[in-house]
């Protein structure tokens, strides 16, 4: 008779039920929002390939490396470095599977891909780009979204970065900034330029708000959305003529 167990068999164990325990072991990790988030978009590309319900014990190189034709196949033009971040969150997952028996072990490789230049801003562009709208004719949001590109420019900071920035974080008589939200997830103080100073300055005039508001909010005062974000900033841009 066989013994009593509260483990499933590695062989019973599908697809799905091992990325389950993957998203608990990284929730246990303190991963943040966002990483998780990552994982759970590329586990939706390669279960359109693998299906979620079969078992994780029957993936293997090969199909690994099928998979990359499949998207290659099915998405023309996708780049070879997008492909890689899609694999690499595949990788994590099947690492952690071939860590705790659920698949043998083999070796997950990325693929080749060239690195592109990424084009930078010309003098021109910049011009335009930074040229400051008339504070008496225009509105509130295409005056945020130029203090905003000043902003990113200056500073380099990510878009989750600066999502999460609060009114009390500057700190205008020390002339520098904390960013609490950061990618290795330590609090950060950064010093900001008197040009850069000056525009928050008067900036905060007009945005009001107290400590605890979002520095960069929508119209209605709130905060951003990563996605709101993202198309506010291509969209100044574009009115730009970048």
């Amino acid at each position: 008779m066989p013994k009593v167990t509260m483990q499933p068999k590695a062989a019973d164990l599908t697809l799905q039920g091992v990325f389950d325990k993957f998203i608990a072991f990284k929730k246990i990790k303190n991963l943040s929002q966002e990483s998780l988030e990552y994982y759970e978009e590329c586990f939706r590309f390669f279960t359109a390939y693998y299906p979620a319900d079969q078992p994780c014990a029957d993936i293997t190189k090969d199909v690994c490396l099928d998979y990359v034709r499949y998207l290659q196949e099915t998405r023309p033009g996708l780049k070879d470095v997008t492909i890689n971040t899609y694999l690499r969150a595949v990788r994590a997952i099947l690492y952690y599977a071939m860590e705790q028996g659920y698949l043998p072990c083999f070796k997950l490789e990325l693929i080749k891909a060239d690195k592109e230049i990424k084009e930078t801003y010309s003098d021109e562009e910049l011009t335009r780009l930074l040229k400051k709208p008339d504070i008496k004719k225009c509105g509130f949001t295409e005056y945020r979204n130029w203090v905003l590109a000043n902003y990113l420019l200056a500073t380099g900071n990510r878009l989750l970065t600066v999502m999460n920035i609060r009114i009390g974080d500057i700190s205008l008589d020390d002339g520098a900034i904390v960013l609490t939200k950061t990618k290795n997830r330590r609090q950060q103080m950064i010093p900001l330029s008197q040009t850069m100073l000056r525009i928050l300055q008067e900036y905060l005039t007009y945005r009001k708000g107290g400590p605890n508001d979002f520095l960069f909010c929508n119209q209605f005062g709130k905060q951003f959305t990563k996605g709101g974000l993202q198309t506010t900033v291509l969209k100044y841009n574009r009115s730009r003529g970048r």
